[in-house]
């Protein structure tokens, strides 16, 4: 007690000190208990929302008429999408087998004429089995005529788009080609145990109403010849076939980078020379004087690559959504 009353002034400021420690100390745990509490709650509210979501809807028959309403809906934009698409594509014209194998060999031709140099010696757009051979059948041949309509535009774009060189170009099979039939549904099995007055239908398979052909091609481009040939495949003025770019892999043709040249500046002429003569013999004219260009001492490459890029192209045909779900 004599130290205190000795020492008021830092007994008095070692009091304050230490009743404002022990206040912080309780707004800070009733700080830290609010928060717990809050936290708590706000769990208990998102698993509870998770629940709702994730239950299964109440077997009542509003709930039933608007799920039905919903797919309904949803069925009828989906085929109604499927079908503008479908007439927006090209169409297979009938063609017989003898008159797909002169059309492929006129567009052989007429490719080759109009990319020589660009494409390989022995290119056939990637039907090289009918350049000697028939389409099984008159169905085979005009889907192939139109399988055909769309590699030659692709490879069309491409030397339109500035490619230097296509070093390889290959094609999926068609079903029709490889002799698949198309799958069969399964008969559904008969549930058992149903209760009385309860039926359970099976879920029906999916309808396909896309078939999917991949081209495969390697080529030789600078930057802006491999930005052109991938805008043009999703254009629909450029391409009108449609072509999705599934896969693109791009690498330089040079894998290191340039090779430090000696780039050395002109000798500039000493102060007081005389300028050197002319071919004529007559005194050359003196240099202007002023502010001279700076020497080249660098070299620009990004953006002069030359790239080698190997890219799969998915050509999508849209079904008739009609026919796909008969003959499903």
């Amino acid at each position: 007690m004599s130290w205190i009353q000795d020492n008021k002034v830092p007994a008095a400021i070692l009091g304050l000190t230490g009743a404002g420690v022990v206040g912080l100390g309780v707004v800070l745990f009733n700080t830290w208990s609010a928060a717990s509490a809050s936290q708590e709650q706000f769990d208990s509210v998102n698993t509870s929302l998770a629940n709702l979501k994730s239950a299964s809807l109440a077997p009542t028959p509003e709930n039933l008429a608007q799920k039905q309403a919903l797919v309904g809906d949803y069925e009828k934009a989906v085929g109604q999408l499927s079908l503008v698409l479908y007439k927006l594509q090209p169409d297979d014209k009938p063609t017989t087998n003898t008159d797909f194998q002169a059309k492929l060999k006129t567009k052989v031709a007429e490719i080759k004429k109009d990319g020589s140099g660009h494409l390989p010696a022995e290119f056939n757009l990637g039907f090289d089995q009918y350049t000697s051979e028939l389409p099984k059948n008159d169905q085979v041949a005009a889907e192939l005529s139109t399988y055909l309509d769309s590699v030659d535009s692709i490879v069309r774009l491409a030397l339109k788009s500035g490619i230097r060189t296509v070093d390889m170009l290959d094609r999926s099979l068609l079903a029709s080609e490889k002799g698949d039939q198309p799958a069969r549904p399964q008969p559904a099995a008969r549930p058992k145990g149903n209760a009385k007055g309860q039926q359970r239908q099976a879920a029906a398979a999916p309808v396909s109403i896309t078939e999917r052909r991949q081209v495969r091609l390697t080529v030789r481009t600078d930057q802006a010849g491999l930005q052109a040939l991938l805008s043009g495949l999703t254009s629909p003025s450029d391409m009108p076939f449609f072509t999705v770019a599934r896969l693109v892999r791009i690498e330089n043709e040079v894998q290191v980078g340039p090779v430090r040249t000696a780039l050395t500046p002109a000798a500039a002429p000493e102060e007081g020379a005389a300028p050197a003569p002319g071919a004529d013999g007559a005194a050359a004219k003196p240099a202007p004087v002023g502010i001279q260009p700076a020497p080249v001492d660098s070299m620009v490459v990004l953006g002069r690559e030359t790239l080698r890029a190997y890219i799969e192209i998915d050509l999508v045909k849209f079904l008739n959504p009609q026919t796909a779900a008969a003959g499903h």
